[in-house]
């Protein structure tokens, strides 16, 4: 048999013995629906919160509707947008009628209800997004009879109050008392503070002799706002689509990073395993050390395409499945040019962290072992998860740069900075550094995967050495 032949029957051998445990079916399914979660769990988490009821006490009118508008105006804009899309995919010649009905309410949850009546039966395959915020009169006019409503201890409409703003004088010396037992999030009280400080200038500006049109006209005032990216020929504004290509890489990059973690821990538990079975001494009658190395390396790389190609059939379902934004994303994640990034950068990590992996697997003599020496290598590899999200928010960063010509960093960076339009030096360069480091490393691997296997050299042996001096 050929040298190539005895690569190929290692690799078949690795490939069966991994696609035929319940464990990779188990990752098959998994490690997709974990990477979405991950994404869309605090979307999902902060849907599924309960509503949060608020009172308001106020002296004036006007400082209590200015609070309670600042909140219902972005709910009611989510209500709105939704009713549209959902009105409009249940029953769409009901759609305008049903946003009309909603519009005419002023009060939101009149506006919801209006819009679900506007639906008639159709009303029952209606699904909105629960309100975040919703108002309830003062069940106490200060803030120590307040306190047991927000404490728990008693109820106002079936509910403890999450919180109450307490609001005192006018124009300058307006005061905001805001309580709550939540002390972390500041959202509700920043909106509340945004409110009044319109009110404190109207009532500034009014004492000056401007009108309430004039001061309204003032407030309106916002410039016409169009985002539009340079490198387009045609100059046309940003859209969803073209920001999905970024979501897409972020996606890439996750399931990347799981990816080569994956298949590298298989390596190394395969091959203490193999070796304190005394499998791979038995292999070695027949076959070289640099050949398994080279057999088991593309026999688990042949396990992470059939992985990606069920991924792929998955995402094209995806995209024939759903709309807007999640379909925009599936549909850059499958072109070509984030294709052949995420295959160039999934060979080149798998390959730099698979030869460390077996290098040390082989040095070892049993799990334990080599549990005491992954620890370093789970920093090292947990180091790319902290640069995602900066290089998501802003991918030419310096950081983010300097990042990508860092081997260990470069095929996680580089799939993430792949849509923002790099030069052709900016890819190349980082490739380059990343396969010399991969050559080397590959040497490394190979000499010390067969000293390993030969009971030349184990970390148990230099530990006695150096014991010893």
């Amino acid at each position: 048999m050929t040298d190539i032949g005895k690569v190929l029957l290692v690799a078949r051998r690795e490939y069966l013995a991994y696609v035929g445990a319940w464990g990779f079916w188990v990752s098959l399914m998994t490690t997709p629906l974990l990477i979405v979660a991950l994404i869309f769990a605090p979307i999902l988490l902060r849907r599924a919160e309960p509503v949060r009821v608020m009172t308001i006490v106020a002296e004036r009118s006007v400082q209590a509707e200015a609070i309670r508008g600042a909140f219902d105006k972005p709910q009611r804009e989510e209500q709105r947008a939704a009713l549209w899309r959902a009105a409009y995919e249940i029953a769409a010649p009901k759609a305008e009628a049903a946003v009309a009905a909603f519009d005419a309410e002023a009060d939101l949850e009149k506006a919801i209800a209006a819009g679900r009546a506007s639906l008639g039966e159709d009303a029952r395959r209606l699904r909105l997004p629960p309100l975040r915020y919703r108002f309830t009169p003062p069940p106490a006019q200060s803030a120590a009879a307040l306190a047991p409503y927000l404490s728990g201890a008693h109820t106002t409409d079936g509910a403890a109050l999450f919180a109450a703003f307490v609001v005192a004088g006018a124009g300058k010396d307006t005061k905001l008392d805001y309580l709550s037992t939540n002390l972390t999030d500041n959202e509700p009280v920043q909106t509340a503070r945004a409110a009044l400080s319109g009110v404190m200038r109207a009532e500034i500006l009014t004492g000056r002799g401007l009108g309430p049109r004039e001061i309204a006209a003032i407030d309106a005032l916002s410039p016409a706002f169009t985002q539009r990216d340079p490198r387009a020929a045609s100059g046309a504004s940003v859209t969803a689509a073209d920001r999905a290509p970024f979501l897409a890489a972020a996606f890439l990059s996750l399931l990347l990073w799981g990816s080569v973690i994956g298949v590298a821990n298989m390596l190394l538990t395969g091959v203490i395993e193999e070796k304190s079975n005394k499998i791979l001494d038995a292999l070695l009658t027949s076959v070289t050390p640099l050949q398994i190395l080279i057999g088991k390396l593309a026999g688990v790389a042949a396990v992470s395409i059939t992985l990606f190609a069920v991924w792929a059939l998955f995402g094209m379902a995806g995209v024939n499945a759903t709309s807007g934004m999640a379909a925009s994303a599936a549909s850059a994640a499958l072109s070509p040019a984030l294709g052949f990034t995420f295959i160039g950068c999934f060979t080149a990590g798998y390959l730099l962290f698979g030869a460390l992996y077996l290098g040390i697997g082989a040095l070892c003599e049993n799990i334990q072992e080599a549990q005491s020496l992954l620890g370093p290598m789970v920093l090292v590899l947990t180091a790319p998860l902290l640069l995602l999200g900066p290089a998501f928010a802003n991918p030419n960063a310096p950081i983010i740069e300097a990042a990508s010509w860092i081997p260990l960093f470069s095929p996680f960076v580089l799939m993430m900075r792949a849509p923002a339009g790099l030069s052709f030096g900016e890819i190349a360069g980082p490739l380059v550094v990343l396969v010399l480091t991969l050559i080397a490393v590959l040497a490394l691997a190979a000499r010390l995967f067969r000293a390993g296997l030969s009971h030349e050299l184990s970390f148990s042996s230099l530990r006695a050495k150096i014991l010893r001096r």
